[in-house]
């Protein structure tokens, strides 16, 4: 098990994965990258996911190379990615699909890996969900709330503790959970902003602006009594 940091802030028990190198996602990506010498992913600029997979690569020794769509300057996490050792190609006109599509191309011509954008695949349910069973072992809340993009975190802590109610922020991803349902103790809600778009209210912890602060501000404002807040990446 990967140890966790768990803090109580404003009330709430918070998860402390900014504090894992990588964040939340570095709980189950070596099992996704198990014996490839290169993986390959289509990220959008200022994804979380990109950076735990450098960071893994890094650690590991295998091949990362990222696609983003192109950028007159570099998002943060693209740098951090790069100092980790990963290989960025940037492209023009660059839609997600267009970015997605350069990516699989990629990957198909040299063989590599290809790894599919938000990593909800049945191989990170199934070690995502016991790591979270792992982390939140010791937890009794009443709700979980947390950020969800692909809706990979919202579908692994619902699997993991069933007798808890998750609160689901939806941000950016949430038109790709079409045609198949979320366990039945998710509640999903969709955030204000855009996930290209940072969420300027603050947060008594490293926090995300594009991501987890959105689920923290709603979650800060409407959690009722004995809440938790699992944030994946500062």
């Amino acid at each position: 098990m990967i140890p966790a940091t768990i803090e109580t802030h404003q009330g709430i028990r918070v998860v402390r994965d900014d504090l894992l190198p990588g964040g939340s996602k570095t709980r189950f990506l070596p099992i996704l990258m198990e014996g490839a010498d290169e993986v390959v992913y289509g990220s959008p600029f200022c994804g979380g996911a990109a950076v735990a997979l450098s960071t893994i690569g890094k650690r590991t020794g295998q091949r990362v190379t990222l696609f983003y769509a192109k950028r007159n300057e570099l998002h943060p996490r693209q740098r951090m990615a790069i100092l980790n050792g990963a290989t960025v190609y940037q492209v023009p006109f660059g839609y997600m699909s267009n970015v997605q599509s350069k990516a699989r191309l990629y990957a198909n011509k040299t063989g590599s890996r290809f790894i599919p954008l938000g990593f909800d695949v049945p191989a990170a349910r199934k070690a995502f969900s016991a790591a979270i069973l792992e982390v939140l072992a010791e937890e009794s809340p009443d709700e979980i709330w947390c950020a969800t993009g692909s809706g990979l975190l919202a579908r692994c802590i619902a699997t993991a503790r069933p007798d808890v109610t998750v609160q689901a922020v939806a941000v950016g991803l949430a038109s790709r959970w079409a045609g198949e349902p979320m366990p039945k103790n998710v509640r999903v809600r969709q955030a204000s902003l855009a996930f290209e778009k940072p969420c300027k209210a603050t947060a008594p912890f490293p926090c995300c602006p594009n991501y987890d602060r959105k689920a923290w501000e709603i979650c800060r404002r409407e959690s009722r009594g004995n809440a938790l807040f699992w944030n994946v990446l500062g």
